[in-house]
């Protein structure tokens, strides 16, 4: 069974900035897998990160 936690989109932002901090090479899936979100929503977040720049940020 897999289960989706349902959290607000400033939150997931900062969660999913966090799990690109530690895991700097990571596929969408593995993201949304392992934070237990809806696939769609963490593409949806990372495509904002990615044209703010945020995401080439994290080191």
């Amino acid at each position: 069974m897999i289960k989706i936690r349902k959290i607000d989109y400033d939150t997931a932002k900062k969660e999913i900035l966090g799990y690109y901090k530690n895991y700097s090479e990571s596929y969408d899936y593995e993201v949304a897998d392992d934070l237990e979100l809806d696939y769609e929503f963490v593409c949806q977040v990372l495509n904002e990160l990615e044209q703010e720049g945020s995401l080439g940020l994290v080191e």
